[in-house]
């Protein structure tokens, strides 16, 4: 198993746009060969913050299932629309991967 764990901070202005475009790319499992489960996180938090932090998280069957997936046409197509969203982010997104132990 492999597990990837991406972190978004974006501006508060746009927080709940940002999660319409996420709803809009409608992330499916059961449209990528070894994509096993996705979600998708924003932080509870009521401290003020100059950023709103969301996460995604998402498992495959292996790592070389994701990396075949990020040279996909299926990647190109979900991540089209990001340069569109730029202003809504504080800083580039945080790509964290891992392999599963245990």
């Amino acid at each position: 198993m492999y597990v990837t764990m991406n972190r978004f901070k974006i501006k508060p202005q746009y927080a709940e746009a940002y999660v319409d475009v996420w709803q809009e790319a409608q992330v499916r499992v059961a449209d990528v060969d070894g994509f096993l489960e996705f979600k998708f996180f924003r932080l509870d938090s009521d401290k003020p913050s100059e950023y709103v932090l969301f996460s995604s998280y998402a498992v495959w069957e292996n790592k070389d299932k994701f990396l075949a997936w990020t040279r996909s046409e299926h990647f190109k197509k979900s991540h089209r629309s990001g340069a569109n969203n730029r202003h809504m982010y504080v800083e580039k997104p945080h790509l964290e991967c891992f392999d599963a132990l245990i």
